[in-house]
């Protein structure tokens, strides 16, 4: 590729790009903002950006159907992941009904394979783990490859090969034989396969369809002037995708109950129909979306780059201010080194990279959220099991994690942070992520808690989670204690994921946001892997610190990360942009938009 000599100009027209970049980096106590590209139509002034309230977007219809698709394949798939753990780890209950399900009035669990905890914990946290760590490679193949819609078109199909296996591991004669193995087993991983190609790339499809990238000037009917700010309007978008998403795991509850009064059969058929509107929703939107070819990744200029900045600064350099600065063509072009690199990328890019490398580390802090929140391995399971049940399935309270999301994400969407930018309040996602890095140390230290007194007055002590058939066989506190921790992190997941949604997006360049947002889902990858790797651990009598391990970490963590990351509060909001060169009409197949980049600041050729 032949480059060009190029300088790079602000939108007011001066070219004195660092100073500018250097002064709008300050860290300040205000809501600070950088320069915006280009003249547009409503662009606010800086005294604008300063003052003016901040409100969100319009959401387009179809960004609701998309959600309606989330929701179906989160139902499906949160159906089945609670129910894995009692499959594999409990044995088929005596005296019970032949399909999995215990006596009705006793305190027994549902189960079917009797592998004990170690393996129970071992395929739960394969399973999840597989299923968060596979969207590495789905995210870089629909970026480089295949498009978006196409992946996830494809993971709908794997999907629901995966729910046929499981039902069939439902059947009563072959859970009478012991032969259910190989049918649960397989569509287990089956389905984690399909889960990995479908949520890299839901997320960034559904900020497709959302054009307005930009803060604009917006006059209210009432008369005020205020800005329609993309960050505020991602959040929106956002919350409302994470509100179905658990509004669909939720779903869980039937199955769980399904388990313990009727069977495996039902447990597994439910998420089957749950499944089945996917194809029909997908068929009716492809002509519909807004769908960005695959244009290749950027992953090569990213690595070359990052090989720029080390070969000319070394590792003493990284992390430090300027580092970046050293790949960009104006730095090397100032420094009299134009033909020493190949150089295949502008300045803008450079500042994608350096924005991408900065969320991916902000990522780095989320598994000690996700232990937290759920536990390390399958321990909440475990601790559910020494509680008294009173007839609620053990696996049902997980389910309170899903319930606290969906009270609290419409009184943040349209009550805590619309007042925020009433009084013109900038709450931004660091902010947002260390209030929720907090919550869920909080939640750590209540399992932690909760599972000393469980040992405590368990009649069989710290052996307590082991099929204890000692008296009653639990511990006389009721299950409903464990609501408290599973809400707690519920509620911190809306600060912390959120946001991270909107990083993932914003900060990547233009043909890398599928896997960016996949490094994102990698970070919940490895609390799993991290759990893996604990399994032998996981069991009686280590519980009490298999959760207080983790609640220390958290708190420690997230004083660390609020000190690390706080500047980047202080900066505006901007997205990677792609400029439109040709819109293909709704009614044509391939409903296409093709796109080049546009970097933020225009371009002038040197004479």
């Amino acid at each position: 590729m032949a480059t060009t000599e190029i300088e790079i100009v602000a939108a007011d027209g001066s070219s004195n790009y660092e100073n500018d970049l250097e002064k709008h980096n300050t860290v300040s106590t205000i809501h600070k903002n950088i320069p915006i590209e280009d003249d547009y139509e409503g662009k606010p002034t800086q005294e604008e950006l300063d003052t003016l309230r901040r409100v969100p977007g319009t959401l387009p219809i179809i960004a609701y159907m998309i959600c309606l698709i989330e929701f179906c394949e989160r139902a499906s798939y949160y159906g089945v992941q609670p129910l894995i753990s009692n499959y594999v780890n409990r044995p088929m209950p005596e005296g019970g009904n032949g399909w999995g399900a215990p006596p009705r009035g006793s305190q027994k669990t549902g189960g079917a394979l009797g592998l004990g905890q170690s393996t129970s914990n071992a395929v739960t946290q394969s399973f999840s783990m597989l299923a968060y760590a596979l969207p590495l490679l789905f995210g870089w193949l629909a970026d480089a490859k295949t498009g978006r819609f196409k992946l996830i078109c494809w993971g709908v199909l794997v999907f629901g090969v995966a729910h046929v296996l499981m039902v069939v591991a439902g059947a009563k004669n072959l859970l009478a034989d012991g032969s259910t193995k190989a049918p649960f087993f397989l569509s287990v991983y089956i389905l984690a396969i399909g889960s990995g190609m479908f949520k890299p790339n839901v997320s960034p499809l559904l900020l497709d369809q959302v054009s307005n990238t930009k803060p604009m000037i917006k006059v209210l009917k009432t008369g005020e002037r205020v800005i329609e700010d993309p960050e505020a309007t991602t959040e929106r978008v956002m919350l409302w995708f994470y509100l179905v998403i658990n509004i669909g795991g939720f779903m869980g509850v039937a199955t769980a109950y399904s388990e313990k009064y009727i069977g495996w059969w039902l447990a597994f058929v439910i998420p089957l129909i749950l499944y089945l509107p996917l194809p029909f929703l997908l068929w009716f939107l492809r002509k519909r979306l807004i769908l960005h070819p695959p244009g290749g990744s950027d992953l090569p200029n990213v690595f070359r780059v990052l090989g720029v900045c080390l070969r000319r600064g070394g590792f003493k350099k990284i992390g430090r201010h300027g580092f970046w600065d050293l790949a960009k063509p104006s730095n090397i072009a100032a420094a009299g080194l134009e033909g020493a690199y190949k150089i295949e990328w502008n300045d803008q890019f450079v500042e994608d990279v350096r924005r991408t490398f900065q969320g991916t580390g902000i990522f780095c802090f989320f598994p000690i959220q996700y232990l937290n929140d759920n536990g390390l391995g399958s321990a909440a399971n475990f601790l559910s099991t020494m509680l008294r049940t009173d007839g609620v399935p053990n696996d049902v309270i997980s389910n309170f994690n899903s319930l606290s999301i969906i009270a609290a994400a419409p009184l943040l969407n349209y009550g805590l942070y619309p007042t925020l930018r009433r009084f013109n309040i900038h709450y931004g996602p660091i902010a947002r992520i260390t209030t929720g890095l907090a919550m869920s140390t909080m939640g750590g230290v209540a399992y932690t808690v909760l599972n000393y007194y469980a040992y405590k007055m368990s009649p069989c002590g710290d052996y307590g989670s082991s099929d204890c058939n000692v008296g009653t066989g639990v511990a006389n506190i009721s299950i409903w204690f464990l609501a408290i921790p599973f809400a707690i992190g519920g509620i911190s997941e809306l600060f912390v994921n959120v946001p991270a949604y909107g990083i993932a997006y914003s900060r990547a360049p233009v043909n890398m946001r599928g896997l960016v947002s996949a490094i994102n889902l990698f970070s919940t990858a490895v609390a799993y892997i991290i759990g893996l790797a604990c399994s032998s651990v996981i069991t009686d009598p280590y519980l009490t610190w298999v959760f207080g391990g983790p609640a220390i970490a958290g708190g420690v963590l997230t004083i660390v990360f609020y000190i690390t990351f706080r500047h980047i509060d202080s900066e505006e909001t901007v997205f990677s942009q792609r400029e439109t060169i040709e819109a293909t009409p709704a009614d044509d197949s391939s409903s296409q938009v093709g796109e080049k980049a546009l970097p933020a600041y225009s371009e002038e050729k040197k004479n």
